[in-house]
């Protein structure tokens, strides 16, 4: 009984295996069904991530345009003040210190100079004394001169300046004088008054302590620096302008200018060009001056000058500039590079010629672009 019981389970689940197998094939045939090609290129391009892409559409006009410029403005004139001599600085009519204003010629400082004082009187005294020894030999070898000398020596005053020697009238007396060392004291005599001037320091021009590096009182010594004097009003605006943009720039022309800092405006004069370019840039140094007195030495300006009317260009972000000569535009959902003219270039924008009017252009970088790559426009 228990044998029989065996084989018939046995048999019922083969029919059961045998059966699933067949099922499981009618199903998979009845399902599986060939797609239609186009269906599947669709379906491939919907998954596919797309790229969108903002254009204008080209119209070519003429356009009077204006070149912002910005800088900073440094002194036109201006002088670091040395101390040629050691010595105390004392105070003169004013105080030195940043700020103060000194006109032209103005005692700025006096540096005590009794010891220098007290060295000519010395170089005086030495040098009276050889004339003095020297006169008898005069009076009996060179008596058609002796005169002239004694003269020179009724006059001399050690407290005033040296005078000129009296002119020798032979060789033999000249020869006389400079054995006995006549001239070169003169001549040493003569360094050091000019020496002694160098303790008075007066301004060379009009202008304001821009720097103050010493005080009264102090000590100072040869070739120290004491301080740095501006001219009040003497200024330059230093500007970089793009190489597209030079042939505006005409030594001579008006730039209108100004500061956002105050509502003060300016005319400026171009002065100079620079003659260095910078290669990362491309651009090139202009050099305005400005007059007034309420600029100031570091601050910051910007400048317009009015350029000629620019006929037949367009308008387009100047980041849209490949190798400096080509942009994309866009045909047939495709970009396209078009080679370009520029004509102008600002801050942010340029002037380009070469693109016909109704060209669809690119208006906005797109990252990794490449000539042929499909994009959806989207019109700005």
């Amino acid at each position: 009984m228990n044998k029989v019981l065996r084989k018939v389970s046995i048999v019922i689940g083969i029919i059961i295996l045998v059966g699933g197998i067949l099922f499981s094939r009618k199903i998979g045939k009845g399902t599986a069904k060939t797609e239609d090609p186009a269906v599947t290129e669709k379906k491939a391009a919907t998954a596919a991530p797309k790229n969108y892409a903002y254009s204008v559409t080209a119209e070519n006009k003429s356009v009077g345009s204006e070149i912002v410029i910005s800088g900073k403005v440094i002194a036109r004139q201006k002088v670091d003040l040395y101390s040629e001599v050691t010595g105390q600085l004392t105070k003169a009519s004013k105080e030195f210190r940043e700020g103060v204003y000194f006109k032209g010629d103005e005692l700025m400082f006096l540096i005590d100079d009794t010891e220098a004082k007290y060295d000519i009187q010395s170089a005086k005294s030495q040098l009276y004394s050889s004339i003095v020894g020297m006169l008898p030999d005069l009076d009996n070898d060179y008596n058609d001169n002796f005169a002239a000398w004694k003269t020179y020596m009724d006059n001399f005053d050690i407290d005033k300046p040296i005078q000129q020697l009296p002119e020798t009238k032979s060789k033999r007396e000249k020869l006389y004088v400079a054995s006995r060392q006549i001239e070169n004291q003169y001549i040493n005599i003569k360094k050091q008054e000019y020496r002694l001037t160098k303790y008075r320091i007066e301004a060379p021009f009009s202008g304001i302590i821009s720097n103050a590096a010493t005080y009264e009182g102090a000590l100072v010594r040869a070739g120290q620096l004491l301080g740095t004097l501006t001219h009040a009003s003497r200024y330059e605006l230093e500007a970089t302008v793009s190489l597209y943009d030079m042939q505006f720039f005409k030594i001579g022309n008006k730039v209108a200018l100004y500061s956002e800092a105050t509502d003060d405006e300016w005319s400026g004069t171009i002065a100079r060009f620079g003659k260095t370019i910078d290669e990362r840039t491309q651009t090139q140094k202009v050099f305005i001056t400005v007059n007034s007195s309420k600029l100031n030495e570091g601050m910051f300006m910007n400048g317009r000058i009015q350029t000629k009317t620019i006929d037949d260009v367009i308008k387009i972000p100047r980041n849209l500039l490949i190798d400096n000569q080509f942009i994309y535009t866009i045909k047939e959902g495709k970009l396209v590079l078009q080679k370009i003219t520029v004509v102008k270039i600002s801050v942010n924008d340029m002037f380009v010629r070469g693109v016909a009017n109704g060209t669809e252009v690119l208006s906005q970088p797109i990252l990794g672009a490449y000539e042929g790559m499909k994009v959806e426009v989207i019109e700005e």
